[in-house]
């Protein structure tokens, strides 16, 4: 069989002839070959040098000229035909944007209440349970129960034979003053310990948001609910695909399955590694995990196929799943201790957005219509209130996370996240996270730009670029107009930062995704926008999108800016109120069960909405009179209007 040797590792790994390139660097363990596209050979992001020896094309290779000339090949397309040297391009480390603490984000009142008694997971009761005599003759394990009773909510409670067998010895060494620690699961309490005296038991709880592109842990303590520690990375599947679509599509085969699986719980394990040495812990301390997740995250994570979720008539395995316990979710706690998720909607509304409208009014005020974002590769919208929800999603495509856009990349170091572009279009003035050389622009930027680039009349309302505008930071790249934003001088790599048409309509169809979905069900319940009380946006890249600029570009709706509320990273913060709160556990499932989902690919008016909205902002300017206005003060002009609000 051929030999395929990695540079500049240096590994190499024996394969059947007829292996793609990305298979065997699979197996032979190179880490750093991602596949955003989850290798349909549509994204071109795993480009190797073939140094030596032959390979066999597949059917997605409309490389240019110049990349074929480097001997540049798709890892994820192209065939091992015989002994090969392969080289993987260098890639770029750099530190992601922490979310921050999003519980900030979010009012007081929608929080577990600090000053009560908590009801999290996994708890600790000290009790004094009455001795047994002969006008009260329960037995041990009825006198414990009745006690505990004033504070579990006429939960059934159980346990296993090890505690019984103790139990009666225990009762009566301290005149039945016991601590008793016990968690919480699908069927009620479980007693998990008794033990003599009131001692101090520590317990530790994880809240956890599995996302797409981001993966977010806090470290709680389960007694005070204190966050101890966060820590958030990027999801390790996104190797293997930028969007669920991708994942999903990679995960057909057992083996890809599994290694989707492990990629995501050595994401989620590795930051709960980094809280413990944090906080000198040790796994056994973690008592608890509570997990939001959107629906094909739950099953990848789980090792569930995702197969059926994008395959008529879209049921996914499960969408309200049992509580399991550490060793079977594979995550690094105590092995006995007690796993919880966030309960799904359909298959493209999961856990992450019931947790999320935890954080909102949505569910529990009567009074107005509100309506609740969450944007990033998938966009999931929810219109509503305590009385009535509907819920649906849309495909927004992973171009604001930066793939598919030629200088496009995630909000890490290095990454352009504000511009401001001078009337004359000869300047651009912009803001690096973390400073330095600029690398490229991550997704606020690019709403940012989109704006900018549409206010000085740089492109049109079609998103084309206007052609006559004398400024030599208009070029052709590979015959498709771009506009440079940084000259390679001075950005990181010493390549210009272009951005093109092609990308410019890449940004154009996730934007009218995303408001296409939402002006439908606000058609389907007979509503309009001026109908919305309040707009909540959720996610942590939502947190991160300036209103006026979403505005400009037909993201989000021309309301009064006051109507929009951030509530950040919403699902996290829902994980950990759930973790921490019986009263925010039952309000998940009320909510999952009072949300009716509409499935928008069913809808053939969708696509109509979807076309009316790949304009810049609308091809109706009636829905956009803020803009409109703006736009008309300097038509024609190349100038900036300087109207308020725009």
């Amino acid at each position: 069989m051929p030999i395929v040797k990695f540079l500049p590792a240096d590994i190499s790994v024996e394969v059947p002839a007829g292996t793609c390139i990305h298979e065997a660097a699979i197996k032979a363990g190179v880490e750093n070959l991602h596949l955003p596209c989850g290798g349909k050979g549509t994204c071109g992001k795993c480009l190797v040098e073939v140094v030596s020896g032959d390979v066999q094309a597949g059917g997605h290779t409309a490389l240019s000229d110049a990349l074929r000339q480097e001997h540049l090949v798709m890892a994820c397309q192209t065939k091992v035909s015989g002994d090969l040297v392969i080289r993987i391009r260098p890639v770029h480390e750099s530190t992601m944007r922490a979310l921050g603490d999003s519980h900030l984000l979010v009012s007081e009142e929608l929080l577990p209440d600090k000053d009560a008694p908590m009801t999290p997971l996994f708890g600790v009761l000290h009790l004094t349970v009455p001795q047994a005599s002969i006008d009260e003759h329960y037995s041990d394990w009825q006198r414990l129960v009745r006690t505990m009773s004033p504070v579990i909510d006429d939960l059934p409670v159980t346990t296993d034979v090890g505690v019984l067998r103790s139990l009666a010895e225990v009762l009566r060494l301290q005149d039945g003053r016991v601590t008793v620690s016990l968690q919480e699961t699908d069927c009620g309490l479980r007693v998990l310990e008794v033990r003599p005296g009131h001692e101090d038991v520590r317990g530790c709880g994880l809240a956890i948001d599995i996302g797409t592109t981001t993966v977010a842990v806090q470290m709680v303590d389960l007694h005070n609910g204190e966050v101890l520690d966060s820590r958030t990375a990027y999801n390790g599947q996104l190797c293997r695909g930028a969007d669920v679509i991708s994942r999903i599509d990679y995960a057909r085969r057992p083996e890809r399955l599994q290694e989707l699986r492990s990629l995501v719980l050595d994401t989620v394990n590795g930051l709960s590694r980094e809280i413990l040495d944090n906080l000198h812990l040790e796994a056994e301390t973690i008592q608890a995990a509570f997990i939001a997740g959107n629906t094909t995250m739950i099953h990848l994570l789980l090792g569930l196929p995702p197969q059926h979720i994008r395959e008529t008539p879209y049921v996914p395995t499960v969408n309200t799943l049992p509580t399991f316990n550490g060793a079977e979710a594979g995550l690094l706690m105590n092995r006995g201790g007690v796993v919880a998720f966030s309960p799904g909607v359909g298959s493209y509304v999961g856990g992450d957005i019931t947790s999320g409208l935890l954080c909102t009014e949505l569910p529990t005020n009567s009074e107005g219509v509100f309506l609740f974002l969450d944007i990033g590769t998938n966009g999931e919208i929810v219109l509503g209130n305590a009385d009535w929800m509907v819920t649906c999603a849309c495909s927004a495509g992973p171009a604001f996370e930066g793939s598919g856009i030629k200088c496009g990349m995630r909000a890490v170091e290095g990454a352009i996240e504000y511009l401001e572009i001078s009337a004359d279009a000869a300047e651009v003035r912009y803001d690096v996270i973390a400073d330095g050389k600029p690398a490229g622009i991550c997704g606020s930027g690019l709403i940012c730009l989109l704006g900018e680039l549409l206010l000085s009349g740089i492109v049109d309302q079609s998103g084309r670029f206007n052609e006559d505008l004398q400024t030599d930071r208009l070029i052709k790249v590979d015959n498709v107009t771009g506009f440079v934003l940084e000259w390679g001088a001075n950005t990181r790599d010493g390549a210009d930062l272009v951005i093109t048409e092609a990308d410019i309509e890449n940004l154009m169809r996730t934007k009218a995704a995303i408001y296409a979905a939402c002006s439908l069900i606000l058609s389907n319940v007979g509503l309009d926008w001026s109908m919305i009380s309040r707009v909540f946006i959720g996610g942590g890249f939502g947190r991160y999108i300036k209103v006026e600029d979403a505005v400009i570009i037909g993201l989000l709706p021309d309301l009064p800016p006051e109507l929009f509320a951030y509530v950040g990273n919403s699902s996290l913060t829902g994980a950990y109120c759930s973790l921490l709160s019986r009263k925010h556990r039952q309000a998940l499932s009320r909510i999952a069960a009072g949300m009716t989902y509409i499935d928008l690919s069913s809808d053939t008016r969708y696509m109509d909405s979807y076309l009316s909205a790949l304009f810049l902002p609308h091809t109706d300017m009636g829905q956009f009179p803020t803009v409109a206005k703006g736009l008309s003060a300097f038509a024609g002009l190349g100038v900036r209007s300087q109207e308020p609000g725009v």
